[in-house]
C-alpha cells in the first residue's frame, strides 16, 4: 500500500455465505483488503485496507457490513 492512510477493519460476513467464509476472504484481498485473521464460526475478519479502498469491500459478495475498528480500553 502506498503513503494512502490505512484503516483497521471489521468485516462482518452475513449468515448465508459464512460456510464459504474462505472464498469471502478471497474476494476481499481482491478487493485490497490485508487479511489478518478470519474467525469462520462467527463470520468475522479483521484485517487492514487503504482509505479509497474501503467502500469497495461494501460490495464484495457475502459482506454484510465493514466497520473501522475502533480502540477499546478498560475502565
Amino acid at each position: 500500500m502506498s503513503d494512502e492512510q490505512v484503516q483497521r477493519i471489521i468485516v462482518t460476513v452475513d449468515d448465508q455465505n459464512i460456510s464459504v467464509i474462505q472464498s469471502v476472504v478471497t474476494a476481499l484481498e481482491s478487493a485490497g483488503m490485508k487479511v489478518e485473521q478470519v474467525l469462520a464460526v462467527t463470520g468475522i475478519i479483521t484485517g487492514e485496507v487503504s482509505q479509497s479502498q474501503l467502500e469497495a469491500l461494501k460490495s464484495v459478495p457475502g459482506v454484510a457490513s465493514v466497520e473501522i475498528d475502533q480502540e477499546m480500553q478498560a475502565i
